[in-house]
C-alpha cells in the first residue's frame, strides 16, 4: 500500500488519492480453518491462472516489512484442499510479495495466509473474494509486538 497524494490548487493542501489511506489499519485476524497443515515448501509458481500480489507493511505508518514470511494455502479449482497448493515465500526488501496459483473454487473464494516477521505479531488471515479475476491485490498490515 503506497502513499499517493494529489496536490490541489489550494496552497499546502495534500489529499490522499482514492483507495489510499494516511494510516495503516492492522489486517484483521481470520481463522486458519479446519484444513490447516504446516506449510513446508517454498515456491512462487504453484499453479496457473491467478497472480496474487501485495505488500507486507507495518501499522500505524505503512512502513515496509522486509523479508516477511508469507505462507498460504487454498482449495483449488476442484474445490479440494491439496498439498500442491500449500507454499510459502518471502517478501522482498520493500515488503512486496507475489505468487501464481489457480482460482480457489469455494464459496466464497478465499486463500488462507499466515505472515510472520521478526518484531511483529503473527498474522493469520484470509483473502476473501467475490468475482473471478486474474490478479488479486492483497496488502497485509502487521502490528508490532
Amino acid at each position: 500500500m503506497s502513499r499517493k497524494y494529489l496536490l490541489t490548487s489550494m496552497p499546502l493542501l495534500i489529499l490522499p488519492l482514492a483507495g489510499h489511506s494516511m494510516d495503516c489499519i492492522p489486517t484483521p485476524h481470520r481463522t486458519t480453518g479446519t484444513h490447516y497443515e504446516p506449510v513446508t515448501e517454498q515456491k512462487i509458481h504453484i499453479s496457473k491462472g491467478v497472480t496474487i500480489r501485495g505488500r507486507i507493511i507495518a501499522a500505524p505508518d505503512c512502513t515496509a516489512i522486509a523479508n516477511a514470511k508469507v505462507a498460504h494455502w487454498q482449495a483449488g479449482e476442484t474445490g479440494e484442499y491439496v498439498d500442491r497448493l500449500r507454499a510459502y515465500l518471502f517478501a522482498d526488501t520493500n515488503g512486496y510479495y507475489e505468487f501464481e496459483t489457480e482460482w480457489p473454487n469455494l464459496s466464497p473464494p478465499h486463500i488462507h495466509f499466515i505472515v510472520t516477521a521478526d518484531g511483529y505479531q503473527i498474522l493469520e488471515t484470509q483473502w476473501i473474494g467475490a468475482k473471478r479475476t486474474n490478479v488479486i491485490e492483497f496488502d497485509m498490515v502487521l502490528q508490532q509486538r
